[in-house]
């Protein structure tokens, strides 16, 4: 069910910038509550449907009203415990965020640290002559588990399109080296079902 509204929606918020990956996670989030609004408008139409054999033609046009208005009336409060509830943190800071304003010399300097930061953080590993690849080496082995289950982007701020990313073993076929399969074999038997559906944070091991 969780696919099939993730499927529905993604052509309308896709454009408004909303990633798939985020999507799955909010919907995943608040299965509970579309569940009990789909659950309710089911009993509604049962109501209105069984409306016109038990109850008595004048009074058949109150009840299908009656379970209608209902039906809104749970949606409206629905809505407000999600609201006030998981979507809190959200949604408050759209209503209530303001754009904040940055002079250059404070834009310069966090560009600053963000490249000293960068720069400090960088890991070198000693080449002894290994690279570049000697053209007579044509077969290699991956070694790592995302080497079959890689993460291409984050969500939210972290989200990116992936629609043409490439993997690291399809690229080194593609660059002419034969990969160990028995190695990529293990890797994936190892990684099924530990993933958790998309890329959403709520739902990796």
């Amino acid at each position: 069910m969780t696919n099939i509204i993730v499927s529905l929606l993604d052509p309308l918020l896709t454009p408004l910038g909303v990633s798939k990956a985020d999507l799955t996670t909010y919907v995943t989030l608040l299965s509970g509550y579309i569940y009990a609004i789909l659950g309710t408008l089911v009993l509604a139409v049962l109501i209105m449907v069984a409306a016109h054999f038990l109850v008595k033609k004048g009074t058949r046009h109150v009840v299908r009203w009656s379970a209608g208005l209902a039906w809104v009336l749970v949606v409206v409060i629905i809505a407000n415990l999600i609201c006030y509830g998981p979507m809190y943190d959200s949604i408050s800071l759209i209503l209530n965020g303001s754009t904040a304003e940055l002079s250059d010399e404070t834009a310069e300097t966090s560009k600053a640290v963000i490249r000293e930061t960068g720069e400090e953080g960088l890991v070198l590993l000693k080449n002894n002559g290994l690279l570049p690849l000697q053209k007579d080496v044509t077969t290699l082995n991956v070694f790592g588990w995302r080497s079959t289950a890689p993460i291409y982007g984050g969500t939210g701020s972290g989200s990116s399109d992936t629609a043409n990313c490439i993997s690291i073993l399809q690229s080194l076929q593609d660059a002419g080296y034969k990969t160990n399969e028995s190695l990529t074999n293990m890797y994936i038997e190892y990684q099924e079902g530990r993933g958790g559906d998309g890329l959403g944070v709520f739902s990796k091991d």
